[in-house]
C-alpha cells in the first residue's frame, strides 16, 4: 500500500469551535501550489479520506481539483484520535494507494508509529505537509517513509 498523509492547510482561528475553523486564503494558495507541484505524487491515489472538520474537508476538495477521486469523511481522523486505531483500520483496507487528510497530533504520531514502530518521535508535520509511506502491510514499524514534502 502507498499511503499519503496530508496535514490540512493553514487555518484561521475565527470560528466558534475547532471543528469549524476554515482554511485561510494563504492556506488555500499554498496548498494549491504544493498540490500542483507534486501532482505526479497523487497520480495513483484511489480514495481520499479526511476528518469531518471543515479545514480537512476544504483541503480534500483542493486535492480533488488535482486528483478527482472519491472522498469521504472518517471520524477516525480527528486530531486526538488513536494512531493505533487508524493503523488497525488501514489493515483492513484494500486500496493500493490511499490519501488521508488529517491533523496534528494524529498525523505526526501516525508517521512515527508506521515507520518507527512507536510513538516516541512524532513527525513535526506543518500545515500542508505531505508524507508518502510505502507499506507491504499496514502495521507498526513496517512503513518506509519515501518522501516528506513541505
Amino acid at each position: 500500500m502507498r499511503l499519503l498523509l496530508l496535514r490540512h492547510g493553514e487555518a484561521g482561528f475565527d470560528a466558534t469551535t475547532d471543528e469549524l475553523r476554515s482554511l485561510t486564503a494563504n492556506g488555500r494558495l499554498q496548498l494549491r501550489q504544493m498540490l500542483l507541484q507534486y501532482s505526479l505524487e497523487l497520480a495513483g491515489v484511489q480514495r481520499i479520506l479526511h476528518s469531518p472538520y471543515l479545514r480537512t474537508c476544504q483541503t480534500a476538495e483542493l486535492v480533488r481539483d488535482v486528483r478527482p477521486v472519491n472522498s469521504e469523511s472518517l471520524n477516525l481522523l480527528t486530531p486526538e484520535s488513536s494512531p493505533k486505531e487508524v493503523v488497525d483500520w488501514l489493515s483492513v483496507q484494500s486500496d493500493d494507494s490511499l490519501l488521508l487528510v488529517t491533523h496534528q497530533p494524529l498525523i505526526g504520531l501516525l508517521v512515527s508509529l508506521l515507520c518507527e514502530g512507536n510513538l516516541t518521535r512524532p513527525e513535526p508535520m506543518l500545515p500542508g505537509a505531505l508524507a508518502i509511506i510505502e507499506l507491504e502491510f499496514p502495521a507498526a514499524g513496517l512503513g518506509q517513509l519515501q518522501r516528506l514534502l513541505r
